[in-house]
């Protein structure tokens, strides 16, 4: 059964981008592209998916789930090849399961997938201030970073009180149906608390930085390939953060629509032109798109091949060890580590077990 969902969601990813993605535009685009800007650009792309691994590893760590760094990036990696449909990112969860032998389950490692949120959000609110003040914007503009750090804020203080979480599983124990739930529920509650932690929000923020300033390279290379005009580094960061607290005052699935439009207005209003804004606000999602999808099929394909074939014999499927090609990835400090810090104060326990 767990293979027909992984095959219908690889097929839904396909057909995704068939669907998401101006291929022509983006052809034209790319032939546009010198041999080094095209090289830099794929450079700037695979690392800023290397630090989200990364990212994605730091938070099962912080959650004392008993998984390798490695294990995590790679798990982050192979899920890429579901980001074109709208909620693929759950497959990175699963993923972990792959690693762990029983010993960590995917509501274990999904509260992951909520606070990075949380990170991304406050990371961007923070840039999104620092480049209206570099650029010299009106002030009334640090208004809407002000009100997405509020609003993030107050999420987290949501998901941390206890309130919720008792009325939620005291709704759940009184009916038939649910009660059979409430200990995946409290299981994934415990999770979530750790994970919601200030240390562990500081140095998830820290990661979403990165990615950030890593997507406004991207952005800035695209810009001053494909126009006349250009934009330096800071007027890309200001249409990159605003672009991308759309998705959080218009909330929609993979920010498709709304960051996009976001994007290409921004564009225009710092002076790209509409038309050619619009070029690039699509570049930049179906080269995003694109690269993000292939590097999560050969990941998916070269280390997680029980997932999408029958294991002979009925053997359990052994856990995916990395390629000497990701460990190669270590010559730059990514890979050779075994493991990140866990949180101060706080030693590392093994997932419970059903």
């Amino acid at each position: 059964m767990k293979r027909l969902v992984f095959f219908v969601a690889i097929l839904a990813s396909v057909l995704a981008i068939a669907v998401l993605t101006d291929l022509s535009a983006l052809m034209t685009a790319l032939l546009s592209l010198s041999a080094g800007t095209a090289l830099s650009l794929l450079i700037v792309l695979l690392a800023n998916e290397i630090l989200k691994g990364l990212r994605w590893a730091f938070y099962l760590r912080a959650a004392h789930l008993d998984i390798r760094v490695i294990d995590g990036l790679t798990s982050y990696l192979a899920a890429q090849a579901a980001t074109a449909i709208p909620g693929g990112s759950v497959l990175s969860a699963r993923l972990v399961e792959e690693h762990a032998r029983g010993r960590v389950r995917m509501r274990q490692a999904a509260p992951g997938l909520i606070v990075q949120m949380f990170g991304d959000f406050l990371a961007v609110s923070a840039l999104a201030t620092a480049a209206i003040l570099l650029t010299e914007q009106r002030p009334v503009q640090l208004l809407i970073p002000a009100l997405a750090a509020v609003i993030t804020t107050v999420l987290i203080a949501v998901f941390r009180s206890e309130r919720p979480a008792e009325w939620l599983l005291r709704a759940m124990s009184q009916r038939r149906i649910t009660r059979r739930l409430v200990p995946t529920e409290e299981d994934f509650r415990i999770h979530l608390k750790r994970m919601l932690r200030s240390g562990v929000l500081t140095g998830g923020t820290v990661f979403s930085v990165g990615t950030t300033l890593l997507s406004v390279t991207v952005v800035c290379i695209l810009v001053n390939a494909l126009t006349v005009r250009g934009v330096a580094f800071a007027e890309g960061l200001y249409v990159h953060s605003f672009s991308m607290l759309a998705h959080l005052f218009v909330p929609t699935p993979g920010g498709i629509g709304a960051s996009d439009a976001s994007l290409a207005g921004m564009l225009n209003y710092i002076g790209i032109g509409l038309g050619r804004a619009t070029f690039i606000a699509l570049t930049y999602r179906s080269v995003g798109v694109l690269f993000r999808t292939a590097i999560g099929m050969v990941t998916l394909l070269a280390l997680y091949p029980s997932v999408l074939v029958e294991v002979r014999r009925g053997e359990q499927p052994a856990p995916a060890r990395s390629s000497p090609a990701l460990i190669g990835l270590g010559s730059a400090g990514l890979a050779t580590a075994s493991e990140l810090p866990a949180p101060a104060g706080e030693s590392l326990v093994t997932g419970g077990e059903d």
